[in-house]
């Protein structure tokens, strides 16, 4: 039986104790407000900040974690009927470049509701002013490639919409900041919870 040893998490930056939730790979340091990400059992900071709640809903607030990533997209070429791009670029499809924050669930739900989450927060992009709060943020499930990989899914899918009307789409897509924030969400029991930014129930 080989050897092994627990050892308590703790803050790089104030000494404090962190809270870990198994195959965690992000934590958050209620104390200070840093944040932290785990590559290769070493601690590297990462940008944490919360949003407030916009809605008022009985159950418990707890806070889920998002991936922000800050993008500069091109269109390279486009033939197709998709209105993802002409929401978010402003209503016009001959736009072919500018910027989108993508919104992507950090926690573990199904594909359905990820992808509804990230649609929805990424066209309204509600966090105008996140802020640090001193309150528990875990259950991480995606890493930075992951939320980079699902940020695309979420383009090309949205600006697809429909697999008979896409017949070409290329594209550019450079990630210029990637940071987590908080999204609140209330607990309605049962399993469902629902953001208090949107109103969205999952």
């Amino acid at each position: 039986m080989s050897d092994f040893k627990l050892e308590a998490v703790k803050c790089k930056q104030c000494g404090s104790g962190l809270v870990v939730e198994v195959n965690d790979n992000i934590v958050y340091c209620t104390s200070c407000g840093s944040g932290f990400e785990i590559i290769n059992g070493e601690m590297t900071p990462i940008e944490i900040n919360f949003a407030s709640a916009a809605i008022r809903e009985d159950g418990e607030l707890i806070y889920k974690p998002f991936w922000l990533l800050k993008t500069n997209i091109s269109i390279l070429e486009r033939k197709a009927s998709g209105n993802f791009l002409k929401n978010i670029f402003g209503g016009s499809n001959d736009n072919t470049s500018g910027e989108i924050i993508f919104y992507i669930p950090a926690f573990y739900c199904s594909l359905e509701v990820m992808k509804n989450l990230a649609t929805q927060f990424t066209i309204k992009n509600p966090v105008a002013s996140p802020q640090k709060y001193n309150v528990k943020l875990t259950g991480f499930a995606y890493g930075k490639e992951d939320a980079k990989k699902l940020a695309e899914f979420i383009l090309i899918s949205m600006e697809a919409e429909k697999s008979d009307v896409m017949k070409n789409f290329n594209y550019k897509l450079d990630f210029t900041s990637l940071e987590i924030v908080g999204i609140p969400f209330y607990d309605k029991g049962n399993g469902q919870m629902k953001d208090a930014l949107l109103g969205i129930t999952v």
